[in-house]
């Protein structure tokens, strides 16, 4: 992962140099608080709070449960003409985001994307987006104990494909997406490894004056690539598969003669349902995730480079199980809920 982070940024830092080449780049500086980071549910935060000799367990290298966050991002815009009369850009990023309460909270991510303007509102576009290690928490491994906690670790691996084009109406246009998603975790729980494939359908549109809105309808298919019933792992002989759903809602107003220059709101429903099939078990809809995601934002044009934008977000996670007594559990530790709160530079050059 070293080599690879420092592959990028050399790459990126070559290019920052470049005058001949049409290049356009943008630096994002980030202050970030999170009350719920590793998303405890609130029985876990009272287990915690009154054991505790137990704290660290939970809590893994943290000693609270909150975090401050400092985030930082570097994107190169390349605009080729590849094509004759055909606008094109060559995007990466590299993002680094460091969280003061916990050194392996704390991630690097990296992202490519290839897009082409074929008419008004027409585009193609590929996008590969890579986070090589994330942190989660502490789970108890129970292939090997009832009681110890490892940390549980995955990467995330996204490619999708995009086409656009003008819909019915002025200044309104469809984005249709096809994404393929892998995630693998580490040795201890590889139980989870998944492979996703979806679709997204989104309508956006600044039909209305000093108005921008978008709605997106999702589908995806998650399949449990390591459940086998054969194996003699008990984890392992249990299918985590899901199909998920949901909708994304987006309106930003521009703002004129105004302190700040825009406000937007942003909600996202999100809806996992999962078929229990293992050696035990045979049951549709076993466990289902209702996830409740609102945002607000405010941006304000400081100069004619430099923005500043101040966000807050709630998240709320509900879980329901079946009725089985051996599983109904899980309503205890997955039922979570978290608010941040941002501010970030971008400065644009």
């Amino acid at each position: 992962m070293t080599q690879t982070v420092n592959f990028i940024f050399v790459i990126l830092l070559s290019l920052s140099f470049t005058k001949e080449l049409p290049l356009s780049y943008k630096y994002e500086l980030s202050f970030g608080y999170d009350d719920n980071f590793m998303r405890f549910s609130d029985n876990e935060l009272n287990t915690a709070h009154n054991s505790n000799g137990n704290v660290n367990d939970y809590l893994g290298d943290s000693n609270t449960y909150d975090s401050g966050i400092l985030g930082t991002s570097l994107q190169v815009k390349y605009s080729p003409k590849i094509i004759n009369k055909y606008k094109s850009n060559i995007i990466s990023k590299i993002k680094y985001s460091y969280y003061s309460s916990s050194n392996q909270k704390s991630y690097a991510s990296f992202l490519f994307r290839g897009e082409i303007k074929l008419a008004s509102y027409r585009w193609l576009k590929f996008s590969y987006s890579l986070l090589p290690d994330y942190y989660l928490r502490t789970y108890i491994d129970r292939d090997l104990t009832p009681y110890k906690r490892f940390p549980c670790t995955f990467s995330n691996e996204t490619i999708y494909f995009s086409y656009s084009h003008k819909f019915l109406f002025d200044k309104t246009w469809i984005d249709y997406r096809l994404v393929l998603n892998n995630q693998f975790y580490n040795k201890n729980f590889t139980e989870f490894d998944s492979k996703i494939s979806g679709i997204e359908i989104t309508l956006k549109s600044k039909k209305i004056k000093n108005y921008y809105s978008s709605i997106a309808l999702l589908y995806y298919s998650s399949e449990n690539n390591t459940y086998d019933p054969q194996k003699m792992l008990e984890s392992s002989r249990m299918d985590r598969s899901y199909i998920r759903n949901g909708v994304k809602f987006y309106i930003k107003k521009t703002l004129k003669k105004s302190f700040v220059n825009s406000l937007g709101f942003k909600f996202y429903l999100n809806q996992r349902f999962y078929d229990l099939n293992s050696w035990f078990y045979n049951q549709d809809n076993w466990k289902t995730y209702s996830d409740y995601d609102l945002r607000f934002e405010v941006s304000k044009k400081i100069s004619k480079s430099i923005n500043l934008d101040f966000s807050v977000r709630h998240f709320t996670r509900n879980v329901n199980s079946s009725d089985t007594g051996e599983i109904d559990w899980v309503e205890d530790y997955k039922n979570h809920n978290r608010n941040e709160m941002w501010l970030k530079f971008i400065y644009v050059f």
